[in-house]
């Protein structure tokens, strides 16, 4: 199932302790299943887990996400704009932030390419239907 990345966050969200402010569970099980969601797409193997609101993510723990992603990224192509996988540990705002982007052009890319199949009115190469 996917999950609409978030990559957003500002300096304002962690001063101010927004919801976007805390790195949580929540945001460990999204990027986790988004991962998930896009290994199934580009037949590649990732290891996810679960998080609990107890659970606290380890340097081994960043490492394998930051691993997952960067599989991802091998399986696919990406946008000019996307960011670099970060380094580990994501422990600053925009490392979270350069994380899910990636997860999201990921998806929004082969989306993208997925629609445009028919783009130019020739499903398969070499059709003679309309050629004059």
């Amino acid at each position: 199932m996917w999950i609409n990345p978030v990559f957003d966050r500002t300096q304002a969200d962690i001063d101010g302790q927004t919801s976007k402010g805390h790195y949580k569970a929540d945001d460990l099980n999204r990027i986790e299943q988004n991962c998930s969601y896009l290994a199934g797409v580009f037949g590649v193997t990732v290891i996810t887990r679960e998080w609990t609101r107890t659970d606290f993510p380890t340097t081994s723990e960043t490492e394998r996400i930051r691993n997952n992603i960067e599989t991802l990224r091998a399986a696919y192509m990406v946008y000019q704009t996307t960011p670099d996988t970060p380094a580990t540990p994501p422990n600053e705002y925009h490392k979270v932030n350069y994380l899910e982007q990636i997860i999201h052009d990921l998806r929004a890319l082969h989306d993208d390419n997925t629609r445009a199949v028919n783009y130019a009115g020739e499903t398969y190469s070499g059709q003679l239907i309309g050629v004059i």
